[in-house]
C-alpha cells in the first residue's frame, strides 16, 4: 500500500513538472515571437520613413528653401492724407523674402467700388509692381470703407509693400481705414536686391 501510494505521489509531481516546463517553453516561445514582430515592424517603419523623406527630397516640386512662421501686423492709416501718386510703405522684410496676404479697408468710388482707387506696389524696391485686388462687397459699405485683399509673393520675390493712390484727387484716410498684413513663410532669395548690393558698397 505505502509502496502504491508512493508511486502515485512519483508520478504526480512528474506531471506537474511536465505541464511546467510546456507552459513555460510556451510563454517563451510566444515573448520570442512578439518581440521578433515589434522589431520586424519598427523596421518597416523606418524604411518607410527613409523612403518618404528620400522621395521629398528628390522632388521636382520640392525646393527646402524657406521656412514656415506665420505673422500678422495690421497698420492704421487714421490721419494719412495721399494726394495723386503719392504713397506710404506698409512693410519691408529686407533681405527676407515674404509670402502671404493683406488685406486693406480703404475708401474707393461708390459707383465703380471693383475698380480701387489705390494701387498695391509689391516686389523688392525700387522694382515693384501692382498687384491684384479682389473686391470683398458683403463687408464693405462703399464707398467709406471698402474691403480689398490678395495675395503677395507667390512668384518673384516681394521684400517690399507700398501703398499708393492712383486717384485724381488728395485721399484722407480715417479711423477704420488700415492694412493688414498676414506672412506665411520666409526665405532669402538667391539674387541680392538692389537695397542689399547699395549696402554692401556703402560699407565696402
Amino acid at each position: 500500500m505505502t509502496i502504491a501510494l508512493t508511486t502515485m505521489a512519483a508520478a504526480s509531481l512528474a506531471i506537474l513538472v511536465y505541464i511546467a516546463v510546456i507552459i513555460t517553453g510556451t510563454y517563451y516561445t510566444q515573448n520570442m515571437s512578439s518581440g521578433s514582430s515589434n522589431k520586424t515592424a519598427l523596421a518597416e517603419r523606418t524604411n518607410l520613413d527613409s523612403a518618404m523623406r528620400q522621395q521629398i527630397a528628390s522632388s521636382l516640386d520640392y525646393v527646402h528653401k524657406s521656412d514656415v512662421s506665420m505673422a500678422a501686423l495690421t497698420v492704421p492709416l487714421h490721419g494719412v492724407n495721399l494726394s495723386r501718386n503719392q504713397f506710404i510703405l506698409l512693410y519691408d522684410s529686407t533681405p527676407y523674402a515674404s509670402k502671404g496676404h493683406i488685406a486693406l479697408n480703404l475708401p474707393c468710388d461708390a459707383n465703380n467700388p471693383y475698380a480701387p482707387i489705390f494701387q498695391v506696389l509689391v516686389g523688392r524696391a525700387p522694382d515693384l509692381a501692382p498687384m491684384a485686388l479682389g473686391y470683398i462687397s458683403q463687408i464693405s459699405v462703399a464707398p467709406q470703407m471698402c474691403v480689398y485683399h490678395g495675395q503677395f509673393g507667390f512668384g518673384d520675390p516681394v521684400t517690399d509693400i507700398v501703398l499708393k493712390n492712383i486717384s485724381a484727387k488728395t485721399i484722407s484716410l480715417g479711423g477704420p481705414h488700415s492694412a493688414t498684413i498676414t506672412t506665411h513663410e520666409y526665405y532669402i532669395p538667391a539674387t541680392p536686391s538692389f537695397e542689399q548690393i547699395q549696402h554692401q558698397k556703402a560699407h565696402s
